[in-house]
């Protein structure tokens, strides 16, 4: 930059004082440059300095470096006022549509510069996309494990059973889980967050479920079950629509509840962009959530 100026005004005094520094600063630094490029710069020419040849070679690309640095300072000023960007994250089906859209809606309000680029997936593959760097944020079904990850619990919601109103099990007041098990459903693949959660509740119970299908789509599963193909257990958000309309009817089961945590996962503060702090204290604000920090299991 100081060279660049001493270029413009011919005069060390004049470049320092459109620097805001004094003549020794400048004279340094044009000696320091002349240092690393091995060649003088300027010669005097009465009271102006002239470029040498090497100068004259260097203040052919040094407004270009200069334009360049002001181009990225003025750059690296937006996304942290979150003037532009992006933000990159990954939602569960459920956690996309159902819990998050009110943040959405405010953060861009607030920030309609800032793109919000969304991954839709299980929670595993979430957390694979959240450990390679590939999202900053994840919404995902809980528990997860990793070491090093922070997590914020978000919302709590209850998992219904659905089937078909004409179907056996929904024809009945109230059904033992010993027939939804002997039945089997349309489930949530193996190994999935939710699936393992299903089956916990089985087995708490001395029994186990029977998966007559495995689909990682809540939607699909919702349609399968509407088509009369089975029960279906999933978020009652996910079927609240079609249970108002009777195109699935709820399977009160006794003595049982199924229910999940969903919550907001990230590899630490230091992985999150502006936009990314900013989004997560916008859900703390939303949800009241607390962070807490996942050990890997021993």
């Amino acid at each position: 930059r100081y060279f660049v100026s001493v270029i413009r005004t011919g005069s060390v005094g004049a470049a320092a004082e459109a620097n805001f520094v004094t003549q020794p600063a400048v004279s340094l630094q044009l000696k320091k440059l002349e240092t690393s490029v091995g060649q003088r710069l300027f010669v005097r020419r009465g009271r102006k300095l002239a470029p040498t040849a090497a100068g004259l070679a260097l203040a052919a690309r040094a407004e270009e470096i200069v334009a360049a640095l002001d181009s990225l300072d003025a750059e690296l000023r937006g996304l942290n006022q979150l003037e532009h960007g992006h933000l990159r994250m990954g939602n569960t089906d459920a956690a996309s549509v159902y819990v998050l859209p009110e943040v959405y809606r405010a953060f861009h309000r607030s920030y309609p510069g800032v793109r919000i680029e969304i991954t839709i997936g299980d929670t595993r593959h979430l957390l694979e996309e959240l450990a390679s760097a590939r999202i900053e944020l994840a919404t995902v079904t809980l528990p997860v494990e990793g070491a090093g990850l922070t997590v914020r619990p978000i919302y709590r919601e209850d998992l219904v059973a659905v089937a078909h109103p004409g179907h056996p099990l929904a024809t009945k007041r109230r059904v033992r889980l010993q027939e939804l098990a002997e039945e089997g459903i349309i489930a949530y693949p193996s190994g999935s967050t939710t699936r393992r959660m299903v089956d916990a509740v089985f087995a708490a119970h001395r029994g186990s479920v029977r998966a007559r299908m495995e689909i990682a789509s809540p939607e699909a599963m919702k349609r399968l079950a509407q088509a009369g193909l089975g029960v279906t257990i999933l978020p009652r958000p996910v079927v609240a629509t079609e249970i108002g309309r009777k195109a699935l009817k709820v399977i009160a089961i006794e003595g049982v509840r199924f229910e999940r945590e969903i919550g907001i996962v990230h590899r630490g503060a230091d992985s999150l962009s502006p936009a990314g702090r900013v989004f997560l204290e916008m859900v703390e604000k939303k949800f009241g959530a607390q962070p807490r920090r996942v050990r890997e299991r021993s």
